[in-house]
């Protein structure tokens, strides 16, 4: 998943440390004006403790080199960014402060959109996961474990709601449920029948419309795979043309190379895996896909309001607050396919059935949640606020005064906080584990326009050119600059275990057997010497590694690279730069980040969610990576027969290659499984963490 972690900071950013783009006043807010579709605002509830997990159900899904020594680099040197103690050393007993709301404080790590279906990031999941309910979800702290929402039940072969030996799922869908905005009304004021209360028609437009929509970069590749057997809602259409014009699919490059009848026929087909059959919502599969309960789980299924999506909606001024979405036509779909992130007609508002209402959303300020006091649940607890200070110092004062119930702790500071931990006024959860990796991506081949990460553009020794990571030497050469001794050290602050491959270590098909990259400088010199035939060597280079200001491990991850290049030839200079978050996330999507800080976190248990969106042409990050185009179709041959093998060893020998590939070309540089510390308030009750969710999911969070 959940997205990459493009803009991460320290690992601790990873829990609702969400930044934000502009600023959405929610029409269930007494500020601003409310559409003229919406009704008011309902009372405040009473404050009521939640219980600690959804309802519960009966049912689990499953699925199941010699190391060269090298001195050790020293930490790299950078200003104090903090004082060396908490500001009060002698911490006293603060009263319980904002009784009635959870306040957390974060970094800086950007909701790219609230559009469920196309984004896929953490930053932007741990909102939208608050704010919409799916048909199912991960019951507490499971990973597992799944317990029924607007479905009554959670489908399994024994309840009879899983058939056709897995390919027919069948979700009888919770009646009387409300969507926060309330019924929507036309241009003349009448209600739109159907709209307001959650139906299976909506269940079936929700989905159908993230098939179609597909946009680049986002996660649905997880739903057409099981549903339709492809990645890529593209790759369907290239079947479709194959089959009815007899066109090759490599004349296929965009969707306006298909025509009017293959896209109707596209449409129809998603529409097929999809139907409503009395108050059931039925998915038609492919094949069998053990996984398909847990990506059904996730934020990208949030259950829309079909009608509120369809309809334009306008203040009481007449300004437009949520743009018409798609209608449901087969005619009109291709307009809605693929979208820029900020032409979503829900990148910036929401309107889900979950526990809380987007209240405001302001830049680098604040992210506002209010209950959602018609919640088909009890009511959560507690409002919610979340605030971003680069400043770690900033940071320590507002969670010593009780201003703030968490703050996100850097692992370098994480001493500083235990002042407060003895005295009992923090909770300290130690050790928690991820299911993610970390890694260097170097881009084989960035975009080179208005480009500030490259320098002059050219091979010149005040830059680099845009494809200066195809040469396999220059990749293969800062893979052996790099410390990870010092990294995993002071860096992650030992928050995390050495990763050796792109694959995680607990899960089937890690080979542990594959050789890896450790501190090398001699052979660092040597594979940089024959880089670019020479040249590199004699002319040297300017890079800029990015990260997002406050972003410690990302900015000492990058310093020890910087040191260790300098030292093999001084014409060798990396600046480690800080940069807004907004304009990395952009930066990202446009393909200009030549040398990235990164991570994946799986969205299922299993091998292919590594291969896939790390090594795939059309992967979160394999379609960035410009790998040389003969190697990328004997990875995406792999990667597609890993898939289907059902034969544990034949697989896992599939497994085995792709990350030999990874090791013998450079294509990632690993870095590590990460685990992480959060420290709350004591006062805090219910903190519930899972792994497998984008963030904290806040329905379970207490006060008192």
């Amino acid at each position: 998943m959940k997205k990459s972690y493009v803009l991460i900071g320290v690992v601790a950013v990873l829990v609702l440390a969400a930044a934000v783009v502009l600023m959405y006043v929610n029409p269930n807010s007494n500020k601003g004006q409310n559409p003229a579709s919406q009704t008011t605002k309902p009372p405040t509830t009473e404050n009521k403790q939640p219980e600690n997990k959804p309802p519960t159900t009966t049912t689990t899904t499953t699925t199941e080199t010699p190391k060269t020594e090298q001195p050790k680099t020293e930490s790299p040197k950078t200003e104090p960014t903090s004082p060396s103690q908490p500001a009060t050393t002698q911490p006293t007993k603060t009263a319980l402060k904002n009784t009635g709301t959870y306040v957390s404080v974060g970094v800086a790590d950007p909701v790219d959109s609230l559009d469920p279906a196309g984004v896929y990031d953490s930053g932007s999941g741990g909102i939208i996961f608050n704010i919409y309910d799916t048909l199912v979800f991960f019951d507490g702290a499971s990973p597992e474990k799944l317990v029924p929402m607007l479905s009554t039940k959670v489908p399994t072969v024994e309840n009879g709601l899983i058939k056709d030996e897995g390919q027919t799922y069948i979700f009888p869908i919770r009646t009387g449920v409300k969507f926060q905005w309330g019924p929507v009304k036309d241009s003349s004021g009448k209600e739109i029948p159907g709209s307001g209360i959650v139906t299976p028609e909506d269940v079936e437009y929700s989905i159908e419309r993230g098939l179609l929509q597909d946009k680049s970069g986002g996660p649905q590749s997880l739903l057409l795979e099981p549903l339709l057997g492809v990645t890529t809602l593209l790759d369907l259409a290239k079947q479709v043309e194959t089959q009815l014009h007899q066109k090759k699919p490599e004349d296929i490059k965009s969707m306006d190379d298909v025509s009017s009848e293959g896209l109707q026929e596209v449409c129809k087909r998603v529409k097929a895996v999809i139907e409503v059959e009395g108050q059931n919502t039925v998915f038609h599969l492919k094949a069998p896909f053990a996984a398909f309960l847990q990506i059904i789980a996730q934020y990208w299924a949030s259950i829309l309001d079909k009608e509120w999506v369809m309809t334009e909606i306008k203040s009481d001024k007449g300004e437009v607050i949520k743009k018409a979405g798609w209608d449901g036509s087969c005619d009109t779909w291709k307009k809605f396919y693929d979208p820029q992130t900020e032409n979503s007609e829900l990148f910036k508002v929401a309107n889900g059935t979950g526990p809380y209402i987007l209240e405001r959303w302001r830049r680098e300020e604040e992210i506002a949640l209010k209950r959602n006091p018609n919640y088909w649940r009890e009511p959560a607890h507690l409002d919610v606020n979340i605030k971003f200070s680069r400043e770690w110092s900033t940071r320590l004062l507002l969670l010593q005064n009780g201003d703030a119930d968490y703050i996100v702790v850097p692992p370098r500071n994480r001493d500083q906080v235990q002042p407060l931990v003895k005295a009992g006024l923090v909770t300290e959860y130690k050790d928690l584990p991820t299911n993610a990796i970390e890694f260097w991506v170097p881009n084989e081949k960035v975009n080179a326009d208005n480009n500030p990460y490259i320098g002059s553009g050219q091979l010149d020794g005040q830059g680099i050119p845009p494809n200066f990571f195809s040469d396999v030497d220059v990749r293969k050469g800062f893979a052996y600059a790099f410390d990870w001794e010092t990294f995993i050290n002071d860096a992650i602050n030992n928050d995390g275990v050495r990763s050796k491959t792109m694959f995680r270590s607990d899960v089937f098909g890690y080979n542990p057997q594959i050789p890896y990259y450790s501190l090398n400088l001699e052979k660092a010199s040597e594979h940089l010497k024959k880089a670019w035939g020479g040249q590199l060597w004699e002319k040297g280079f300017k890079l800029v590694i990015p990260y997002v200001a406050g972003g410690t491990v990302v900015k000492l991850s990058g310093e020890i690279l910087q040191k260790n290049l300098a030292s093999i030839n001084p014409k060798f200079k990396i600046e480690v730069r800080d940069f807004q978050s907004t304009q990395l996330t952009q930066d990202m999507n446009a393909d200009k980040i030549p040398f990235d800080y990164s991570a994946w976190s799986e969205d299922f248990h299993d091998p292919h969610n590594w291969a896939y969106p790390c090594f795939g042409s059309t992967g979160y990050y394999g379609r960035l990576l410009d790998i040389e185009p003969e190697l990328q179709k004997k990875l995406d041959e792999l990667i597609q027969k890993g898939r289907g093998e059902l034969d544990p060893a034949k697989r896992k020998a599939i497994y085995d290659e792709i990350q030999q590939i990874n090791y013998d070309q450079a294509l990632y540089i690993p870095l590590d499984e990460p685990t992480v510390h959060r420290f709350m308030r004591s006062w805090m009750k219910g903190y519930t963490y899972n792994p497998t969710l984008p963030g904290t999911y806040l329905y379970y969070l207490g006060k008192e």
